[in-house]
């Protein structure tokens, strides 16, 4: 490599320092558009991310709160049947026993605070517990359609 510099004449020599000079100069500006590409991309980027961290933050305080809930120790388990008959709280809903661990409350126009008040039935009488949930808002006040299936925990 050093015999083909020395058989170079200084006018070679020059254009070849110069062409890799240049050459370097062109990779540092690709180096350093690249980077501030990345820069910008992070830049949009952060805003959802500090989002998503206080959402998990906020989650977590959620968990914590729930695990140091006491658990439900229900008197003695009262027969999913009798739910059925405990959905007078509940005008217009229909109470199905699925099995002997869930059952299902459907209503089409049921008020809400009924809702409420025979879920907490559910909870404390037959240690029951919220497995899925469809509620829809009515136009009237205070009223929903609800599709919700309990298990027992």
């Amino acid at each position: 490599m050093t015999s083909w510099w020395r058989s170079r004449t200084d006018r070679e020599r020059s254009v070849l320092r110069a062409g890799a000079a240049a050459a370097a100069l062109l990779l540092l500006f690709a180096s350093w558009i690249q980077a501030e590409r990345s820069r910008a991309r992070i830049a949009a980027e952060l805003p959802a991310l500090r989002a998503s961290i206080a959402a998990l933050e906020r989650d977590a305080q959620e968990v914590a709160r729930l695990r140091a809930l006491p658990a439900v120790k229900p008197a003695g388990r009262a027969p999913l049947a009798s739910l059925a008959s405990d959905a007078g709280g509940v005008p217009g809903a229909r109470i199905t026993v699925i099995d002997e661990r869930r059952a299902r409350l459907v209503g089409d126009d049921i008020a809400f605070n009924a809702l409420l008040d025979w879920l907490r039935l559910a909870q404390s009488a037959h240690a029951m517990r919220v497995e899925s949930a469809r509620l829809e808002a009515l136009a009237a006040p205070g009223r929903v359609k609800a599709e919700i299936v309990l298990a027992r925990t």
